[in-house]
């Protein structure tokens, strides 16, 4: 399909180049169509950049709302949400290293504020499990749901980093080993921070 191509090319060359230096003619090269395409598609890179969030961003939360309907207990749904996203940023670390740095330019207000949008989304599907687990009494009533998930993330961000992931990795250790050791660190953490 025309549409996947495009999202496909377009993604991989906003991971190598960045968003700034991708240009829309790179990427009709690289998908094999014409720029018009693109802009029936797409309307612009913007667009097209969003669109590819959506795609990503879809795909976990329908498997946080799985998590979230099973009948599993909550510190067992929360472990399931730890496996998740540490299996899901490793193996897609240069995608998600490439939206931090869209996060964090301040040149784009309106396109940084979509994207915001669009990853709050899979934000509202955790919050629902963290306050569910609340409302079981397993989680304490005074844990700070918004740390807890900034703690999450930024410690995947951290330990997946190219630059950091090095630094942290202990000698001897391949990357599944290494995986296991962050998921584990962040089930103690935080597991530590939600349980009575």
């Amino acid at each position: 399909m025309t549409s996947e191509k495009i999202l496909s090319a377009a993604r991989e060359l906003f991971e190598e180049k960045g968003f700034d230096l991708t240009s829309v003619r790179e990427i009709a090269t690289k998908a094999d169509v014409n720029v018009a395409l693109i802009n029936y598609h797409f309307g612009s890179k913007d667009n097209l950049l969003l669109a590819i969030m959506e795609q990503s961003v879809d795909t976990t939360r329908l498997k946080l709302h799985d998590i979230n309907q099973s009948s599993a207990a909550p510190l067992e749904k929360f472990m399931a949400v730890i496996d998740l996203y540490v299996d899901k940023i490793f193996s897609n670390c240069k995608y998600h290293q490439f939206i931090h740095r869209e996060l964090s330019t301040t040149e784009r207000p309106e396109l940084t504020e979509n994207i915001v949008k669009i990853l709050n989304r899979n934000s509202m599907e955790l919050r629902k499990l963290l306050e569910e687990g609340q409302r079981k009494k397993v989680f304490k009533k005074e844990v700070d749901i918004d740390l807890a998930m900034a703690a999450l993330f930024g410690v995947i961000y951290q330990t997946t980093h190219s630059v950091f992931k090095k630094r942290y990795t202990r000698s001897g250790e391949n990357e599944e080993v290494y995986k296991d050791r962050v998921k584990k660190f962040l089930f103690d953490l935080l597991g530590g921070y939600l349980i009575k």
